[in-house]
């Protein structure tokens, strides 16, 4: 099987993947998050963590993102899915015209992805606060999970809405938009330690000179052949492991 191949085989196996995880667990992401805000409004009120499903579901994830690396970013996210699809169809649309979207410099996607913190750093501050209701209200991630439970009821969430068409809009143009610059889901999980068997490790002595195989198939930008590789943005998506022609390996 050729590196065409490969890429195909795991595209579909991924959209497959993303595909079931959409259908029976759309909010899965926002459940989870929900998690995140529910545990820093009871923090800001003085009151005892309740282990609520919410907060279960983020405890989860938070193990499992541990042990096995951003997998649920890779593979299971339904609002990381959807940016998947937009994409494929701004390829496809990109290829019928036969015009190409501009890229975005490297040190420009290095600090974009900073992005994600502030926003975190913003909806932990309302939370804290007791403001949590204005997260809630105004977010993207509410109006999507209306939309996935076919509720089209969004007169409330004007914002939200626009905000959410922004968003794939931002999704046409770059690989994972959402995923690599705004998602505070993902910059919790970004945080979490690793376990070491699951990190990336590039086999450098094998490495052919100039190749960058895995950087150029990155979707979030990774530079493989870079000393301190930034692990913590890595979603798992495998895209490197399958291009690579002496395999990207884990850690042993």
């Amino acid at each position: 099987m050729n590196v065409k191949e490969k890429i195909r085989t795991l595209k579909i196996f991924r959209v497959i993947v993303q595909i079931i995880f959409f259908i029976f667990m759309p909010s899965l992401f926002s459940q989870a998050f929900a998690g995140v805000k529910e545990a820093v409004a009871l923090i800001g009120k003085g009151e005892n963590l309740i282990l609520s499903d919410f907060v279960i579901k983020l405890l989860i994830l938070c193990a499992v993102t541990i042990i096995f690396g951003r997998i649920f970013c890779g593979f299971v996210c339904s609002f990381g899915a959807v940016g998947d699809w937009f994409y494929m169809l701004s390829e496809f649309i990109q290829k019928k015209t036969g015009r190409k979207l501009p890229v975005i410099p490297s040190k420009w996607q290095v600090y974009l992805q900073k992005l994600k913190y502030i926003v975190l750093i913003c909806v932990i501050g309302f939370c804290f606060l007791g403001k949590g209701e204005y997260v809630t209200k105004y977010s993207p991630w509410t109006v999507f999970s209306l939309i996935t439970s076919r509720n089209f009821k969004l007169g409330a969430y004007i914002t939200g809405v626009v905000l959410l068409l922004l968003i794939v809009v931002g999704m046409m143009l770059k690989e994972r938009f959402f995923c690599q610059f705004l998602c505070p889901l993902g910059a919790v999980f970004s945080l979490l330690p690793k376990l070491p068997i699951f990190h990336v490790k590039k086999k450098g002595q094998q490495c052919f000179e100039r190749c960058s195989a895995c950087t150029n198939r990155c979707p979030v930008h990774l530079k493989y052949d870079e000393a301190d590789i930034r692990d913590g943005e890595c979603i798992s998506c495998g895209r490197c492991f399958v291009v690579c022609p002496h395999r990207i390996k884990k850690n042993k």
